[in-house]
């Protein structure tokens, strides 16, 4: 017994094919996470990992966070349009040039 439940999809997110349902989930995900990029120096988004029947999305991304890098863990839910912040961990600088450079975004710019 519960007083919350999530809602079936609708017809029009059904038709959808896995890889468009996915791809409707990070883009959504990622406007959400726009504004909370430093805007001074670049950022990479990392491991994400997709729960298509619930509509959610997991990702870390590497930032500066004052003086210090630090990688964040983020949960995107559509349902409701909200992008929860699960937790930081301190990121070595000397580990940044190991990080996929294709991952790499930098302020004002589109993201993934």
């Amino acid at each position: 017994m519960g007083f919350w439940k999530r809602r079936a999809f609708n017809q029009p997110e059904e038709a959808l094919t896995p890889e468009a349902q996915r791809q409707r989930l990070w883009e959504r995900a990622m406007q959400r996470l726009q504004p909370t990029l430093p805007p001074d120096s670049p950022s990479w988004i990392l491991d994400e990992a997709f729960d298509l029947q619930n509509r959610l999305v997991w990702f870390d991304v590497v930032m500066r966070v004052g003086p210090h890098w630090a990688k964040r863990r983020y949960r995107y839910d559509e349902e409701v349009d909200v992008l929860y912040f699960s937790g930081e961990v301190p990121f070595p600088e000397t580990e940044l040039d190991r990080l996929p450079p294709e991952r790499m975004v930098w302020p004002g710019h589109p993201l993934l």
